[in-house]
């Protein structure tokens, strides 16, 4: 029976104080780290994931499906200075007023999606969040917009833009 495809990426966020507005926000980039099979040049420093992008597969050793494991790594600079840790946001819900760690959107990149192509969720035993994507359709893009949180500061809530972009029109 063939197997899922797996990308893993790792996410790395530098957050910093904002004085305008007393708040704190933060930026994140992206790198590819490893895929199975050997499929790269699929993440962009900016989020994108080119899954289209990949080369042909095996359809006796590989299926469509793609799991993607996302690692965070990174810290956020206090405003009387010093950097502590973040994490993941503990939501994995795709409700926004659930404040989600990745909150999957449609094509306006507001609207919360629903789709039974994408599914969002937590490796077992880490902090590492995973979305499967399962690329029935093949002519969707779909977007997720990461969300951090800093335990140091009460678990304060950091939303991060631009939100992932996944790419999966005219897949393999």
């Amino acid at each position: 029976m063939p197997q899922d495809r797996t990308l893993s990426i790792l996410c790395t966020f530098a957050g910093f104080y904002r004085p305008e507005d007393g708040g704190y926000g933060g930026a994140m980039t992206y790198s590819q780290t490893g895929s199975v099979p050997d499929m790269p040049g699929l993440v962009q420093p900016s989020g994108e994931i080119d899954i289209s992008a990949a080369p042909t597969f095996d359809p006796s050793v590989y299926n469509a499906t793609v799991d993607i494991t996302f690692s965070l790594a990174g810290d956020c600079t206090l405003q009387q200075g010093g950097a502590v840790p973040v994490a993941w946001s503990p939501e994995m819900s795709n409700d926004p007023a659930g404040q989600p760690a990745m909150l999957l959107m449609e094509e306006d990149r507001v609207t919360p999606a629903s789709t039974n192509e994408v599914e969002a969720g937590w490796v077992p035993g880490s902090n590492n969040s995973q979305i499967v994507v399962d690329d029935k359709d093949e002519t969707k893009n779909y977007y997720f917009r990461p969300a951090i949180v800093v335990p140091a500061l009460n678990n304060y809530y950091i939303s991060c833009d631009p939100p992932i972009v996944n790419r999966t029109g005219g897949g393999k």
